[in-house]
């Protein structure tokens, strides 16, 4: 971090060290040993459910913005959430490699319903995104890039420490524990000035951090908790029509 705005580098800094993120019960009873590799699957598959939706704030957010630096800033980054045009290595396709490496196939993640913790995440990034103000929807976007690049790198070291894939097997979470620091710093760098311009802007941005801090972290410790769910569903396609998404197109 560059020492060029360091109200909010403070308060960015002070916000991660209160919430401690690597003492999540998802990742610190992974690391550990106790999560078993069946209840690992099962909230990953929920979690890939997070992972396609995430462009699609974004995308209503770079709409809303009034300047043309802004917004596409948040559309180089949408961009490369799509492979960058190569929708081979989108972040949605890498994370269906990772799974299909974990032994799970397309007809397993098609019959699993969506849980509602997942649910309720993209809901609150969409109306954030949608209807609150600019610097909250940006500050909430950057802090949860910020959080994954931490929380990638230790799911990848957990999941080659147990010995569930090797190295050169593992994907997705080894390009995002590097990856979204960039992204991160995309979400941010129109903040910095705007916090110090005047403390409502400063307020907004905290909120964001906060809320974002809040929703990903919450998300986590409910997959944890609820692991051991198997919640199956009898039809097959989007789980809701803001979802839109499913395996065969």
């Amino acid at each position: 971090m560059t020492p060029q705005h360091p109200p909010m580098k403070s308060a960015i800094t002070n916000l991660k060290a209160r919430l401690d993120v690597l003492q999540n019960p998802y990742l610190k009873t992974l690391r550990e040993g106790s999560f078993s590799r069946e209840d690992f699957i099962e909230t990953q598959i929920q979690f890939l459910f997070a992972v396609v939706f995430f462009s699609r704030p974004m995308m209503v957010l770079a709409g809303r913005m009034g300047r043309n630096e802004h917004r596409t800033a948040l559309l180089e980054n949408v961009f490369e959430e799509h492979g960058e045009g190569n929708l081979s290595v989108s972040h949605e396709r890498t994370f269906l490699q990772l799974l299909e490496r974990l032994g799970v196939n397309h007809n397993h993640i098609e019959s699993r319903a969506e849980w509602p913790e997942v649910r309720a995440f993209n809901t609150v990034l969409a109306g954030v995104c949608m209807l609150d103000d600019l610097y909250t929807a940006q500050a909430t976007l950057g802090i949860i890039e910020d959080l994954f690049s931490t929380i990638s790198a230790d799911i990848g070291h957990s999941i080659l420490s147990r010995g569930w894939l090797g190295p050169d097997e593992i994907i997705h979470y080894a390009t995002h524990e590097t990856l979204d620091i960039e992204h991160a710093e995309g979400f941010y760098a129109p903040l910095y000035q705007a916090w110090q311009r005047h403390p409502r802007h400063a307020y907004q941005i905290q909120q964001g951090l906060e809320l974002g801090a809040h929703i990903f972290l919450t998300m986590y410790e409910h997959l944890h908790r609820h692991r051991s769910r198997r919640w199956a569903r009898p039809v097959k396609g989007p789980h809701s029509l803001a979802d839109g998404w499913h395996l065969d197109g």
